[in-house]
Formats: C-alpha cells, sequence, structure tokens
C-alpha cells in the first residue's frame, strides 16, 4: 500500500515535470512520495502493533 501510493505522488510529479519542466514541482511531489511511504509505513506499523496486543 505505501509503495502504490508513494508511486503515485513519484508518477504525478513526473508527469507535471515533463509539462512544465519546473523542477521545484517535481521535488515537492518527490517529497510527498517519500512522505506518504513513511505515514503509510507508520500507519501499518501502529495497526499491527495494535492487534498484537489484542489477545
Amino acid at each position: 500500500m505505501a509503495i502504490i501510493a508513494s508511486a503515485f505522488f513519484a508518477a504525478v510529479g513526473l508527469a507535471g515535470y515533463q509539462r512544465t519542466d519546473d523542477i521545484r514541482q517535481l521535488l515537492l511531489f518527490v517529497g510527498l512520495a517519500i512522505l506518504a511511504f513513511g505515514v503509510v509505513k507508520l500507519a501499518f506499523f501502529g495497526i499491527n502493533r495494535l492487534l498484537d496486543k489484542i489477545e
């Protein structure tokens, strides 16, 4: 799930960069891709720990 969200932001950034040649836009979406990956990984890690505590 994290890879899918990250790949989406990376693809949007790459497509936008090809149209506008704006490196800031590409860097913004690459940053969002990294952030999305981290958020999704943390969410699933937290859910996994919560489910492990439930008997």
